[in-house]
């Protein structure tokens, strides 16, 4: 029986197509480009087809049947047609669950969909960071917009910002150490000197190193302070007790509220995929989630009181739109939202 997922088949079976789609480069998007020059009849085709990948992936424990792809196929071609229509209007969302036959809810979600169902442009504009000056201290912050930014420190060392966040750092650092103070998520890069330590302060926690690549997360919103480590040794101090624990490449340290520090390994290219704009949940509770999201687009998430959301969520959002995560995470949690404005309401 033929079904639509046939006139792309090729396409889907073609691991030169699917490795363009999840990781784009020059290479690949050079002959590609090439690729619809020699067939422009199947531009729509091309364009379907990068849609459905982003829109779902497979884990080994779940996967969906041809007539399952067929819907879903049906689904995303009808959102395509109707984005016109929907560009034109403010965006208002009630969205419905969607149940593929013999889906239930885990305790991790092994389907992951990254959102394509509804195809709008990002509307969520950067605002530009602030910088302050004040006698010897400079300080950087970002706003809740997703926005990013990229610091040089005095000595070289490169400070990668996410979202939501501060860094404040001296004009030019003293001899016996380098101290910095990160409110939110940042990435270093830090520049080797065995004769000046590089100090991270994070309230509860001081991070220290002599030159290597970590990524620290700490917004006072979470309660939680996160340090990863991608090259080096790093020391993880808590400043209460002053117990510490050393990370090395793929650990992670983490201290929650009333906790000790306690390590776990990770994989550090997620933990900071933030950098290039990869929003990641792994088995995360949905207080967690929706805390995440909060601060990467600027919003307000309020879970009405009769919502009751079990297990854990994990997908992949790359450079995606609020409306499409949205859409990915309600998809697969089984429950409905609505979008007004700079508030999202979980129903």
């Amino acid at each position: 029986m033929y079904t639509n997922i046939d006139r792309i088949k090729d396409l889907l079976d073609n691991p030169s197509f699917m490795d363009w789609v999840k990781k784009p480069n020059a290479l690949l998007d050079e002959h590609w480009q090439d690729w619809l020059i020699q067939n422009p009849d199947r531009k729509d085709d091309l364009d379907l087809a990068r849609k459905f990948v982003l829109a779902i992936r497979y884990k080994q424990e779940y996967e969906l049947n041809e007539q399952d792809k067929d819907e879903l196929f049906k689904k995303i071609k009808l959102v395509k047609q109707q984005k016109d229509y929907s560009d034109k209007y403010p965006i208002r969302i009630l969205f419905k669950k969607y149940a593929f036959a013999g889906f239930t809810m885990a305790a991790s979600v092994s389907l992951f969909v990254l959102g394509s169902f509804y195809l709008t442009e990002d509307t969520h504009k950067p605002e530009p960071f602030s910088v302050v000056k004040k006698d010897n201290i400079v300080e950087v912050a970002t706003s809740y917009t997703g926005q990013r930014t990229k610091i040089i420190l005095p000595d070289g060392s490169i400070v990668h910002l996410n979202a939501g966040s501060s860094l404040s750092y001296p004009k030019q650092f003293s001899k016996a150490q380098r101290v910095v103070t990160l409110v939110g998520e940042g990435f270093f890069e830090v520049v080797k000197n065995p004769k000046q330590p590089f100090i991270v302060e994070t309230g509860k926690v001081q991070t220290r190193v002599l030159g290597t690549s970590f990524n620290v997360r700490a917004y006072a919103s979470e309660k939680v302070v996160q340090v990863a480590v991608v090259t080096g040794k790093v020391k993880m101090q808590e400043k209460a007790t002053g117990k510490a624990e050393f990370l090395t490449p793929n650990e992670m340290g983490v201290l929650e509220q009333g906790t000790m520090i306690h390590k776990t390994q990770v994989d550090v290219e997620k933990t900071a995929g933030w950098r290039q704009g990869l929003l990641v949940f792994d088995k995360d509770e949905f207080s967690d989630v929706f805390a995440k999201l909060e601060i990467w687009y600027g919003v307000k998430i309020i879970k009405m009181p009769t919502v009751e959301l079990k297990g854990r969520y994990s997908g992949e959002f790359q450079q995606e739109s609020l409306e499409n995560v949205m859409q990915g995470i309600a998809f697969t949690s089984g429950f409905e939202y609505e979008i007004v404005g700079k508030t999202i309401f979980i129903h």
